[in-house]
């Protein structure tokens, strides 16, 4: 993956979370009911807390991310460890919220699937690299749309918190075509989208085993 552009920076005033604008979205995707739930990459638990299942669990590469979010709710099972090599079983709800980036996108894709339950769900909220004509023409949609939200947040006392300070950032990520290039080789039939605030949606029901 290349390094990710840099977007116009907004005043530190008119940051906000993008990640948060789509977490609704994201929980409007889950089953009703859901036996059990992964959130990947769950920094401090915003997600991992919201999701409805029996038994949720969440787990993250920070250590510090983990001990802050493990603080708020022992209704969570918290996980300190790499996705990728830690022992996991298999979940009804797999989501991952701006985390896969922070992977190899075909390894990690691949390991999001393996993750998910015959039948079962897998949902990701990711940033994209903007290479294309499309994704230009979707900046001059954006970039005015991320002030007015910014300033529409400075006025209600929500603004200025993009992200936590001890959020691991990376400043990297897939383009759109190789996002869908991966899924279609590893989750074909996913549901892949483009959002504003340079994000993409990823929804993949993983195929009942007969």
């Amino acid at each position: 993956m290349r390094e990710k552009q840099r977007k116009l920076q907004l005043p530190e005033k008119l940051r906000w979370n993008h990640n948060e604008w789509y977490r609704r979205w994201l929980l409007r995707q889950l089953p009703s009911r859901a036996g059990s739930a992964l959130d990947v990459g769950c920094g401090l638990g915003d997600l991992a807390r919201q999701i409805r299942a029996g038994e949720v669990t969440a787990i993250d590469a920070s250590a510090r991310m983990i001990e802050r979010a493990s603080a708020t709710t022992d209704e969570v099972r918290w996980i300190h460890g790499d996705v990728l090599t830690h022992d996991l079983g298999r979940y009804d709800v797999v989501t991952a919220e701006a985390s896969l980036h922070h992977l190899p996108l075909r390894e990690g894709l691949t390991r999001l699937a393996g993750l998910t339950r015959p039948g079962g769900t897998l949902i990701v909220i990711g940033l994209y690299l903007m290479a294309s004509r499309a994704d230009r023409a979707m900046e001059l949609v954006t970039l005015p749309a991320n002030a007015i939200v910014g300033l529409a947040k400075a006025l209600n006392g929500t603004g200025g918190t993009p992200h936590d300070a001890e959020m691991p950032v990376v400043m990297s990520a897939p383009t759109l075509d190789e996002i869908r290039a991966a899924a279609a080789e590893i989750v074909p039939g996913a549901r892949i989208r483009r959002h504003l605030f340079w994000r993409y949606s990823l929804v993949w029901h993983a195929p009942e085993v007969h």
